[in-house]
Parts: C-alpha cells; sequence; structure tokens
C-alpha cells in the first residue's frame, strides 16, 4: 500500500547560471543605480541649502516627500538614458534607491550645514 507522503515528487529548483557578461552588466548596472541617487541628492542638498539656509522655517516633512517625489520622476527619466531597464525593477528596487536618495541627501545637507 503507498501513502500519501510516498507519492509525491519533490520539486527540485532550477538554479539559472549566469554568464561573466550578465554579471559584468548587472554590477555596472547596480554602480549606476547607487552613483545616480548620490548624484541627486547632492543637487537637492545644495539647492536646499542655497535657498533655505539653515531651513528654520521649514516643515522637514515637506522636504522629504518633495525630494522623494521629484527624485522618483528623475531616476525615471534618467535610467532609461543611462542604459538601466527601469521596466525590470521591482517595488524593493525602487525602496532601495529612494532610501539611498534621502541618506545622502540628509549627510550632503548636514554637511553643508556644519561648514
Amino acid at each position: 500500500m503507498v501513502t500519501e507522503k510516498e507519492t509525491k515528487i519533490e520539486k527540485v529548483p532550477v538554479v539559472k547560471s549566469t554568464t561573466p557578461e550578465e554579471r559584468k552588466q548587472k554590477f555596472i548596472e547596480g554602480i549606476k543605480k547607487t552613483v545616480l541617487p548620490a548624484f541627486i541628492s547632492a543637487a537637492f542638498a545644495i539647492l536646499f541649502f542655497v535657498k533655505f539656509g539653515d531651513a528654520k522655517d521649514v516643515s522637514w516633512f515637506s522636504v522629504i516627500l518633495l525630494v522623494l517625489l521629484l527624485s522618483y520622476y528623475i531616476q525615471r527619466g534618467i535610467y532609461p538614458l543611462i542604459g538601466v531597464k527601469v521596466k525590470e525593477f521591482e517595488t524593493k528596487d525602487w525602496l532601495y534607491v529612494e532610501f539611498l536618495v534621502i541618506v545622502y541627501f540628509w549627510i550632503i545637507w548636514i554637511l553643508l550645514l556644519n561648514q
């Protein structure tokens, strides 16, 4: 007599091997995904520093929201121009690049404020 456990067939996951060219392409794409948010953040930090100075009269929430929204649309337009496949981006990828934008923005703005 065959039990239910014995009739199940184990499915082995298929691991897709990547070629050296694909790994190199992913590496370059990853660098682009890291460098572009840094430049966007630096531009926003300098802009906000010049415009608002120490920003005592500015709501921090509105600054973060504005930087997030504008950087999202800027990246969405620039990534295809530099060869990053935006259509393959998942939610985690967008969260990653937007997190980088905010972190770089705060670091650069704080450095500017402490001159």
